[in-house]
């Protein structure tokens, strides 16, 4: 019993020191988005912002979950003066990467990181308005059944860091198809440039 309770007081001792060091982060910058397919492709642009939490391991290693929300539109048809269609996608996004940090000095260093993002789809709407007229068509794409609200990426990026202030390039590719259905196979992929506030 007495070995039971040591190592359990040892293991509290360390995760209390591993909080002493842990540091949040606000982050929220530029998005952009590709759906690709084997005959075309479709972009859109947004943005994204969140918090993360770096958790130390060992040495400069680090995991850092964290919750973000991303927001995206763009155009997937364009006609001219015809017609033009849009797609707004709002999401939320849960990253768990690993990351490894160089230190330059006390207060710069530059990190890299990578792993996986888990999104849930809160809502995607197309619309197809026509240039002869006023009238617009909106639809639901969640009420499509072979269109996944789940998707999980990988990805990783680089970092740069001075001070509290922390600049991130990022690349996530999703590894699910946005169509259950084979015959509409699309990958989406976020390209993502960010800052954030290291508390």
């Amino acid at each position: 019993m007495k070995k039971i309770l040591s190592t359990l007081l040892a293991a509290s001792l360390m995760l209390l020191g591993t909080q002493a060091f842990a540091q949040m982060s606000v982050n929220a910058g530029y998005l952009n988005s590709t759906l690709a397919s084997k005959n075309s492709s479709a972009n859109a642009n947004g943005a994204y912002a969140g918090i993360s939490y770096n958790l130390p391991v060992a040495g400069g290693l680090a995991i850092a979950p964290g919750v973000y929300y991303s927001m995206i539109t763009g155009k997937t048809l364009d006609l001219g003066s015809i017609a033009t269609g849009t797609l707004t996608e709002h999401a939320i996004n849960v990253p768990v990467y690993v990351n490894y940090g160089f230190g330059l000095s006390r207060d710069t260093k530059f990190v890299i990181f990578g792993g996986p993002t888990v999104q849930y789809g809160l809502a995607s709407s197309s619309k197809l308005s026509s240039g002869y007229t006023d009238k617009s068509l909106s639809g639901d794409n969640y009420k499509d059944p072979d269109y996944n609200r789940m998707n999980v990426y990988l990805g990783g990026g680089l970092g740069f860091q001075a001070g509290a202030l922390q600049v991130t390039v990022g690349y996530d590719y999703g590894m699910m198809d946005q169509y259950k259905d084979d015959n509409r196979q699309a990958h989406r992929s976020n390209l993502k440039l960010g800052v954030g506030f290291v508390f």
